[in-house]
This record gives structure tokens, C-alpha cells and sequence, in this order.
């Protein structure tokens, strides 16, 4: 068992993360968790403060290393010291494999996690492709030539099916704007009322890595929202090659802060360029106009028009999707007295 201490809104808390087959007793004093799997990630969001020259991360890194994760009733002086290294500049590679290398580590996942980290009735569908726990895993030479085409054609299924607006008819945000909800309809679970909403489900995992409650509930102030598109303001796909303005209306309802970020919107990486990030957020550098609003470039090189602050470089022969990131969304969010424009080409 793993007992997790982290601060959350402002305060220190401890969570106590047990096994998926623990069935005996426990400490009292925590937030109690029991994971379905062996493997666990933990992730969270410190949110950066202003700084004189952009993004502050002092407070957000010493709130971050304030987190201690060790066994529950392990002495104090057995603890080992957390390590928390700076992985901004390394490269890593994250997508998931579009060979044959997925239904092998998809094997290994079966075979080590219990039971119950997947549902019955999708293991009887991989039962009959002869993934079953425990036993050996051996297609033969058609049905691994099979196996591979899917892994291949499967992620061209989705991305085709997040190009056809009559696929969600729940996700877009606006009438007059091509801007869409990826939980459009359903929970952070994908649940409507009365079925799990599957392709909605495959659109969003392929672009993104997690769902949290706070991504779907509409709490004022609190909650976390990401408008996203695809297409300008003339309803084509957005092109790396070309040049856009992005105009964000006075007033951007965002307490904590507001961000803009590009993504390929096949598979949900970063675009590289020379640029470090290709974002722009409120604590950067930006210009803003005088009634507060503020105006984003995307392209390959920098339009004319554009401050370099204000410029987001894509890449050319690449799609493009744009996000726009708002922490702590505000009531004029939610009635939709505030919305961004469209992505205007140049």
C-alpha cells in the first residue's frame, strides 16, 4: 500500500492508494482510493504565477516537491528521499505503437494486471483474438498479418469519424462557430444517461491522456474548460502552412489563467519547432490591445502583423488544431457572452 500526501486547494491531504485485491483493514485520516490496476500513474496540476518576465514556476515547483509518496506504516527514517527531475528538455516518446508491438504489449498488460482491471466482456473480445490471461499468445501468419493492418487502420477510423460533424452532434459549443466540446453529452466517464458513448470515447483518447471531473463539471470559477477546433473561420481544416489570427474578446474568463495551444490533430502530439512551447498563456509576454482583448498569429514563420510574443509557430505539411485553455472559467464562459472567434486565415 502506498500512502500519498499531496496538497490540494491550498491544503494538505492524504490519500492512501490500495491494491486491487486488498480486502483487510486500514488506517483511518485518508482520502482511501483502491486502483483497479497494479500500475499506477499520478499526475497533477501546480498552476505557475506571474512573473516580471513571463511564467513564474518557484511556488508551483516547491508546491509540487512538497509531495511524498512511500509505503503506509513505513518507519520515517526507511523513507527514500523524493526525486523530482526537470523532464521539460527530454525528448520522449509517448504515442502508442501502430504495429504488432500493440497487441504484445497489450499481452504483457493482461497477463500481469488482475482480472478486474477489464471489463468481461472485453476480454471475451480479445479471448477471440487469443489474448486470454495466462495463456500463450500465438496468431498464426494470417491472423497477424490481420492483426496489423487494424493497428494500422484503426487510429484512420477515428480520425476520420472526428472529421464528420454528424458523429457528435452534442460536441459543438457554438451555432456560429466551429468550436467543439469534447465531452459534448457525456461524463468524464463517457457515460450519457443510458450508454457509455464509445466513439466519443476513441475521438478523445486519441488526442488526449486523461478525463477528470473537473474538465466536464460546469463549476464557476473552478473548473477547466478547452474549447477546440479544427477548422477557420471559413469552415476548412486548419494547415500548418498557412497563416492564422486568432482574436480572443476583451475580458477572457479565466481566474486562474487562459492559454492557447497547438496540437497535431492526428495523434494529439506538439507540433516541434524552434519555438519551446508551442503555447502562449496569460503570464506570458503577450501584447494585449487596449479593451483587454488579445490576438494570436499561428504559422510557419511569423506573419508581418504579428509581435513575436504573440506568434505560435506550426508546421508546414502538418494539420492543425488549435485549443484554447481556460482555468478557472468564469460565468461568461458558461452563458456564452464570451466566446472566441474563429481562426481567421491571413
Amino acid at each position: 500500500m502506498l500512502a500519498l500526501q499531496v496538497p490540494t486547494l491550498a491544503r494538505g491531504g492524504l490519500f492512501l492508494l490500495l491494491p486491487p485485491d486488498y480486502e483487510g483493514p486500514h488506517s483511518g485520516g485518508y482520502y482511501t482510493f483502491q486502483s483497479k490496476t497494479y500500475n499506477v500513474f499520478l499526475f497533477f496540476r501546480t498552476v505557475l504565477a506571474k512573473g516580471p518576465n513571463g511564467p513564474d514556476p518557484t511556488k508551483a515547483v516547491e508546491t509540487a516537491e512538497m509531495t511524498r509518496v512511500y509505503p503506509l506504516g513505513q518507519p520515517e527514517r526507511e523513507r527514500l528521499a523524493m526525486k523530482f527531475p526537470n523532464a521539460s528538455p527530454a525528448r520522449v516518446n509517448m504515442m502508442y505503437p501502430i504495429d504488432f508491438t500493440y497487441w504484445e504489449k497489450l499481452k504483457k498488460f493482461i497477463d500481469y494486471e488482475p482480472v478486474g482491471a477489464l471489463d468481461m466482456n472485453v476480454r471475451g473480445m480479445l479471448a477471440s483474438l487469443g489474448i486470454v490471461k495466462d495463456k500463450p499468445f500465438n496468431p498464426d501468419s494470417n491472423l497477424h498479418d490481420i492483426l496489423s493492418r487494424a493497428v494500422v487502420e484503426a487510429p484512420r477510423q477515428i480520425f476520420a469519424t472526428r472529421q464528420t460533424a454528424a458523429a457528435f452532434p452534442d460536441n459543438p459549443y457554438y451555432k456560429d462557430r466551429h468550436y467543439v466540446n469534447v465531452w459534448g453529452g457525456v461524463d468524464a466517464d463517457w457515460n450519457t444517461p443510458t450508454y457509455q458513448n464509445i466513439d466519443t470515447r476513441a475521438a478523445y483518447f486519441q488526442v488526449a491522456y486523461s478525463s477528470a471531473p473537473a474538465m466536464v463539471n460546469d463549476t464557476v470559477g473552478m473548473g477547466s474548460k478547452y474549447p477546440n477546433t479544427m477548422y477557420d473561420a471559413d469552415g476548412n481544416f486548419l494547415d500548418g502552412g498557412n497563416h492564422y489570427k486568432l482574436h480572443l474578446p476583451p475580458n477572457i474568463p479565466a481566474a486562474l489563467y487562459w492559454a492557447v495551444t497547438a496540437y497535431n490533430p492526428v495523434d494529439g502530439s506538439m507540433p516541434e519547432t524552434s519555438q519551446p512551447f508551442p503555447s502562449r498563456n496569460a503570464f506570458d509576454k503577450v501584447t494585449v490591445n487596449t479593451d483587454t482583448s488579445v490576438d494570436l498569429y499561428f504559422g510557419p514563420t511569423k506573419p508581418a502583423a504579428a509581435p513575436e510574443e504573440n506568434w505560435i509557430q506550426t508546421l508546414s505539411n502538418h494539420g492543425l488544431l488549435i485549443a484554447v485553455r481556460l482555468y478557472g472559467a468564469g460565468a461568461a464562459f458558461y452563458d456564452q457572452t464570451w466566446r472566441p472567434d474563429d481562426p481567421v486565415k491571413i
